[in-house]
């Protein structure tokens, strides 16, 4: 019966800790399974210190009794890089992957295709048009690595922005052709910002965590984009969380911000994670 129903763990890989919990009957439990990285273990989503990692890890899952379980991570968002891509054939090919890498089409990513793991998922509402998210090869490899040294039964490692976009897609579908979407997800050290416009994503950058930098480096994004797409008319502001200045936030931006939480997963990304898989 174990087998024919097997539990389940998704898991959110950062480079300064873990967050997850489990899965049973499709139903999310609570976030148990946190632990913060050591300084130095982790960086840029790579990690470093292997063995200490895989210690840790098969610590946490052993001590909410989720040693057995098949786990699915979602990598740091340093991990991948992304790029939106037009359909590049006519018809589509048995395996897009291997046809995308043997055309090797000009990407400008920091990361050849021979030499990465691809992700490839449709935008919402653009059927001729796909998010591609690569990560290379030694990095997930190094991963693998981590968790085989934890005795763990990985399942699946899905790049942060995949995961995203599933998270957020219904929320992109209502947009209109001349509002941009700007989405905040604060954390412990910075905040991340996503712009979306038609339903696919057009800027990504690390802002400062909160404060006055915080609110201006976002206007300046704001402006640089407008001044790419001069018919934009209308702002749409969500966010992970609301942030201690957020009423001046939403003053100097003009507009209300919605939040859109992960609940009940304990994050947006895990929550994407899981949408994917279903």
């Amino acid at each position: 019966m174990a087998q024919m129903f097997p539990q389940l763990v998704l898991l959110e890989i950062s480079d300064t800790g873990l967050r997850g919990q489990a899965v049973r009957d499709d139903q999310p439990g609570p976030v148990n399974l946190t632990a913060p990285l050591p300084a130095m273990t982790c960086r840029d989503g790579m990690p470093l210190e292997k063995e200490s990692l895989g210690d840790l890890l098969g610590d946490l899952l052993l001590s909410e009794r989720q040693l057995d379980a098949f786990v699915l991570a979602v990598l740091p968002f340093e991990a991948s890089h992304w790029v939106v891509l037009v359909r590049p054939f006519s018809e589509p090919p048995d395996d897009p992957i291997e046809a995308l890498r043997l055309l090797d089409p000009p990407l400008n990513l920091p990361v050849s295709l021979s030499e990465a793991y691809i992700d490839l998922q449709p935008l919402p509402g653009h059927p001729d048009q796909m998010l591609l998210v690569a990560s290379p090869k030694r990095l997930v490899d190094a991963w693998i690595d981590v968790f085989r040294l934890a005795g763990v039964k990985l399942d699946r490692l899905a790049p942060a922005q995949g995961c995203l976009m599933a998270a957020i897609g219904s929320e992109l579908l209502d947009s209109d052709d001349n509002e941009l979407v700007a989405l905040l997800m604060p954390s412990e050290y910075d905040c991340l910002l996503w712009l979306f416009h038609r339903g696919a994503p057009v800027f990504e950058r690390s802002l400062p965590e909160a404060g006055d930098e915080l609110i201006d480096d976002l206007l300046r994004c704001l402006s640089f984009y407008h001044r790419q797409e001069p018919g934009l008319r209308a702002l749409r502001l969500l966010q992970t969380q609301t942030l201690d200045n957020q009423r001046q936030l939403e003053q100097r931006v003009g507009v209300t911000a919605e939040i859109v939480a992960g609940s009940p997963y304990g994050s947006l990304l895990l929550r994407g994670l899981a949408l994917r898989e279903r």
